[in-house]
C-alpha cells in the first residue's frame, strides 16, 4: 500500500489502541481549507514522546522529513502547548502523516491546530518577554512585604511575599518561560507547575490567617484554615507524585477537593466580612478571579459535554497579578492601620502616666492637663479654640437625678472626643463645660459638627431623657495673632466663655465665633425636636 493511498488508511470500525509504542496519524489536504495553501506548522498540547516523524507526501509523488524529539519541538503560547514546523514540498501537498514513537498522548496530535503562522515566532518570542515582564511585577510586592515585617513583625508579609514568589514561579512555568531558560526535564517541569499552584493556595490561607484582624476570626475558623493547609498539600502531593494511582479519575479528585476548599475559604472570609473586618473584602475579592477560573475548570472535569475547555494560562497569569495587587494594597492597609493602632497605644501610654490629668468621670484630658499642654498644642498648629456648654444642665440634675446627669455629661463628652481625628483634642473644663483645641482648614465645621452631635448622642444613650438636650458654644479662631505674647491660655479661653455666653442669651443651641475681631453666627437656630 502507498503513502499516498488514502484510502488505506480509513480505520472505521477497528478498535484503537492508546498503549501502541508508534502511532501514525494522517492528514489529508486535497479537499478542505488546506487544498490551495497548506499549512506550515501544527500546534498540540505538550506530552513527552521519544521521537516524532512528518512525513509531507506530494501529490507528484514527492515527500519531505522532519524528525523531532520532545526537545527539538518549540514552546508555544504555554508550557503546555509544543509547537513543530512541517517539511514543505515543491510540489502540491496531498497529505502530512506523523509517526509518533513512545508518546504518552497520541490524542495530542490527532487534536493539534494546523496553521500557516505559528502563535509565536520565535524561541524566545514577545509572549515570553511579556511572561518576563509579569514575573516581575508578581515579585515586586515582596520589597514592601520585607519592610513591613521589619516595622511589624508580624507573620502576614512573609507569607504574602510566598505568595507572589509562588505566583511568579507558577506564571514561569504555565508560560513557557522557565522550559525556556532551565535545563529541567518535562517531570520536573510538571512537578514545579503543578505544587507551585497549591503552595501558592497554601500561601494564600496562611495569609489570611494571620492577616485578617483577630477579632473576626473563630478559633474554629483558624482550626479550619490549617486543615485546609493540610489538605491542599496533601491533594498536591497525591496527584503530582503519584498519578497513576487516581487513573482517569485524576482531575475529577484534584479539582472536587479544591472546589471544596475554595468553598470553606470564602464562606470564612464571608463571616469575617459580616462581623466587621476590613481586610477580608480585600482577600475576598482579590482571590475571585483565579476561583472563578477554577470553577469553570471543575465543570469542564465534571461535565465536559458542556464544552467548556479553555486555555487557562494567561487568564490565570491576569488572575494572579489581580490578586497580588489587590492584596498588595490590603498589606499596605493594614499597615497603616496597625501603624496608627501602635501610635494610639503609645498614646494612651503616656496618658496613663499622667493620670492625674484625666477626667475621672469622662476621661478626657481635664483643665490642668490643657494647661500644661497649651503651648505646646499651638506649636503644632492648633489655632482654634472651642467652649462647649450643655443647655439648662441643671434642670436634668433636678428633675432625673445626678447620675442621669453624669450619664448626660458622659455621652457629651463622648460626642466631643477626638476619636481617629488627629486635628482635634476635648478637654473638660468642668461641670458640663468641655473645649476643643482644633487645627486645619475645616476646624469650625469640625467643631460645630461635635456640638450638633451631642444632642443626637445623649438622645441615643440616655433613655430617662426625653427631650434634647443642645449645646451652645463659642469659636474662637486665633491663628492670626498665635505667635503673639498676649495670646495666652487665659486670655484667650476668656474671651471663648464671652462668645459661649453671647450664644446662650441669643437663644443657645447655637455657636458664636470670632475671626480676628469679626463676631458671626453659624448656628441654627434653635428648632423643637420630638421626645
Amino acid at each position: 500500500m502507498r503513502a499516498v493511498d488514502a484510502a488505506g488508511w480509513t480505520c472505521e470500525g477497528a478498535k484503537f489502541d492508546w498503549e501502541q509504542e508508534r502511532h501514525f496519524i494522517r492528514f489529508d489536504f486535497e479537499k478542505g481549507p488546506w487544498s490551495k495553501k497548506p499549512p506550515h506548522f501544527i500546534e498540540f498540547d505538550r506530552y513527552p514522546f521519544e521521537k516524532l516523524t512528518i512525513i509531507a507526501l506530494g501529490s507528484d509523488g514527492g515527500h519531505a522529513t522532519r524528525v523531532y524529539t520532545f526537545r527539538d519541538t518549540q514552546l508555544g503560547t504555554s508550557s503546555l502547548k509544543s509547537l513543530a514546523e512541517l517539511p514543505r514540498l515543491d510540489e502540491p501537498t496531498e497529505a502530512m502523516v506523523m509517526v509518533l514513537d513512545n508518546g504518552n498522548w497520541p490524542e495530542a496530535l490527532v487534536e493539534g491546530e494546523l496553521v500557516v503562522e505559528p502563535s509565536v515566532r520565535a524561541t524566545a518570542g514577545v509572549i515570553h518577554l511579556f511572561a518576563a515582564l509579569l514575573c516581575g511585577l508578581l515579585l515586586a510586592p515582596m520589597i514592601f512585604d520585607f519592610v513591613f515585617f521589619r516595622a511589624l513583625r508580624e507573620n502576614f508579609p512573609l507569607f504574602h511575599a510566598a505568595f507572589c514568589i509562588m505566583a511568579s514561579l507558577q506564571t514561569a512555568a504555565v508560560s513557557g518561560l522557565l522550559p525556556l531558560v532551565s535545563g529541567l526535564s518535562f517531570k520536573a517541569e510538571l512537578i514545579i507547575t503543578y505544587l507551585s499552584l497549591d503552595l501558592m493556595v497554601i500561601a494564600t490561607f496562611l495569609f489570611a490567617l494571620t492577616f485578617v484582624e483577630p477579632l473576626h476570626l473563630t478559633r474554629r475558623h483558624k482550626k479550619i484554615l490549617l486543615g485546609m493547609v493540610a489538605l491542599t498539600l496533601l491533594n498536591g502531593l497525591s496527584t503530582t507524585l503519584f498519578p497513576e494511582a487516581f487513573g482517569l479519575w485524576i482531575d475529577h479528585v484534584y479539582f472536587g477537593v479544591f472546589l471544596i476548599l475554595l468553598a470553606a475559604y470564602f464562606a470564612i472570609l464571608g463571616q469575617a466580612r459580616r462581623h466587621g473586618s476590613k481586610m477580608a473584602p480585600y482577600l475576598i475579592l482579590g482571590f475571585a478571579p483565579l476561583a472563578s477560573i477554577v470553577v469553570l475548570q471543575t465543570i469542564s472535569v465534571y461535565l465536559p459535554a458542556l464544552g467548556l475547555e479553555f486555555d487557562e494560562t494567561w487568564p490565570q497569569n491576569f488572575a494572579l497579578l489581580f490578586e497580588v495587587i489587590a492584596t498588595a494594597l490590603a498589606v499596605a492597609e493594614r499597615f497603616m492601620t496597625l501603624r496608627r493602632e501602635r501610635d494610639k497605644a503609645l498614646m494612651a501610654a503616656r496618658d496613663l502616666e499622667v493620670l492625674s490629668e484625666l477626667d475621672d468621670l469622662t476621661g478626657l484630658l481635664n483643665r490642668r492637663a490643657l494647661e500644661a499642654r497649651y503651648a505646646d498644642l499651638v506649636r503644632q498648629g492648633f489655632h482654634a479654640m472651642a467652649v462647649v456648654d450643655l443647655d439648662q444642665f441643671k434642670a436634668i440634675n433636678d428633675k432625673l437625678g445626678h447620675p442621669v446627669g453624669d450619664r448626660v455629661i458622659r455621652s457629651a463628652a463622648w460626642a466631643l472626643s477626638p476619636g481617629d481625628e488627629e486635628d482635634l483634642i476635648a478637654f473638660r473644663i468642668g461641670g458640663e463645660e468641655f473645649l476643643l483645641l482644633l487645627r486645619g482648614k475645616d476646624a469650625a465645621q469640625k467643631a460645630e459638627g461635635r456640638r450638633k452631635a451631642v444632642t443626637a448622642r445623649i438622645m441615643a444613650e440616655v433613655d430617662e431623657v426625653q427631650f434634647p438636650v443642645t449645646a451652645s458654644m463659642g469659636y474662637l479662631d486665633f491663628k492670626a495673632i498665635a505667635a503673639e505674647p498676649e495670646a495666652n491660655f487665659e486670655t484667650l479661653y476668656a474671651q471663648g466663655d464671652r462668645l459661649l455666653y453671647a450664644a446662650k442669651c441669643a437663644g443657645r443651641n447655637r455657636t458664636h465665633s470670632e475671626v480676628l475681631g469679626q463676631v458671626e453666627d453659624f448656628a441654627e437656630h434653635p428648632r423643637s425636636v420630638a421626645a
